[in-house]
């Protein structure tokens, strides 16, 4: 009998098939790139030049819960490009979460992380932290309480 996990997700993101077969023989890289939006097959290809690292590419057009994402055991960084919608993104922390990875790294590539992320206002009681772009943001799986 079929179980779920593998009817529903047959298909593997772009590079995703060298990866598992990597994982396989026991050799998780350092870190593993999700790539996302317009650039994201040469970003990816970049990365995987590196023996150390791992990438993969998710279009926008697919949905990362119809794909199997090999990342058990590692974590994982999603260059986004900002081009894709943040829905899309958040899905896919979920998914690489779901899939075993033990850290998802969100990496805005279009910002200027040399700038600061924002200002204070002072012209509000309390002195308040106003945002001004996108920062890294990185997730862990939920612990459960025994």
């Amino acid at each position: 009998m079929m179980n779920k996990q593998t009817h529903f997700k047959s298909k593997y993101a772009a590079y995703g098939k060298v990866l598992a077969d990597r994982m396989k023989w026991n050799n998780p890289p350092m870190f593993i790139f999700v790539c996302v939006g317009g650039d994201a097959f040469r970003s990816a290809q970049k990365h995987n030049q590196d023996r150390d690292n791992s990438a993969m590419v998710l279009t926008p057009e697919q949905d990362p819960k119809t794909l199997i994402w090999p990342v058990a055991g590692c974590p994982v960084v999603i260059e986004w490009d900002g081009s894709a919608a943040i829905a899309l993104i958040i899905s896919l922390v979920k998914c690489l979460l779901s899939a075993g990875a033990i850290a998802v790294t969100i990496w805005p590539t279009w910002e200027d992380f040399n700038t600061p992320p924002g200002y204070y206002d002072t012209s509000q009681q309390p002195i308040k932290f106003i945002n001004c772009r996108e920062i890294i943001r990185t997730y862990y799986p939920k612990q459960v309480q025994a």
